[in-house]
């Protein structure tokens, strides 16, 4: 039971932080308000962070880990052609983004913004998560362009993926228009499709 008790308050910690994060910023997410929302004393907070710093690292493995379990159920996995998968893929993080319900933050791009600089564990954090998502979309491109040739550079085509989404949700907070999201990842799919065969 101490275990399952202990194991619950850290998720929730985690949890709590990754929303303020995304929505504050990691700066102005403090410590106090972190454990006010969760309903866990600063004491407990401590027992499993050393501190805020190492919080935001947890905060990002837990993210990017539970975007590789979603990415992994997504109905775009059965798509019967490779093709279809990765249009399916890009077309997944269109339909999330433009989900009235979603928060449209990412926490590692938030982080990785303000701390890139002075926060060396949190900036390789954020490359570890970044990295993550990039090998995903690599591999689902690499399987669509298998019989292309010349060969494409699918590396540079994830990058410039991962870069519109983050950009985009810049472009959102700059000016307030959820559409700049769609937009801007529906012509960023519509370019890379055309490096797929059909």
């Amino acid at each position: 039971m101490p275990q399952q008790r202990a194991a619950v308050t850290r998720k929730k910690l985690l949890l709590t932080a990754t929303d303020l994060i995304r929505r504050k910023g990691f700066v102005a997410t403090r410590i106090d308000d972190v454990c006010e929302i969760a309903g866990v004393t600063k004491g407990a907070f401590f027992h499993h962070f050393k501190t805020k710093e190492d919080l935001a690292e947890g905060c990002l493995a837990a993210w990017a880990q539970a975007l590789a379990d979603r990415l992994k159920k997504a109905p775009f996995q059965k798509a019967g052609t490779p093709r279809k998968r990765a249009l399916g893929a890009m077309d997944f993080f269109i339909r999330l983004l433009d989900d009235p319900n979603t928060v449209k933050s990412c926490p590692v791009g938030t982080t990785i913004q303000e701390t890139s600089e002075t926060h060396p564990l949190l900036r390789e954090a954020a490359q570890q998560c970044f990295t993550r998502l990039k090998d995903f979309f690599k591999a689902v491109l690499d399987e669509a362009c298998e019989a292309r040739k010349p060969r494409v550079d699918t590396a540079s085509l994830a990058d410039l993926w991962i870069s519109a989404m983050q950009g985009s949700l810049i472009l959102y907070k700059a000016s307030g228009d959820p559409s700049v999201i769609r937009k801007t990842l529906q012509h960023t799919k519509q370019y890379i499709a055309g490096y797929l065969p059909e």
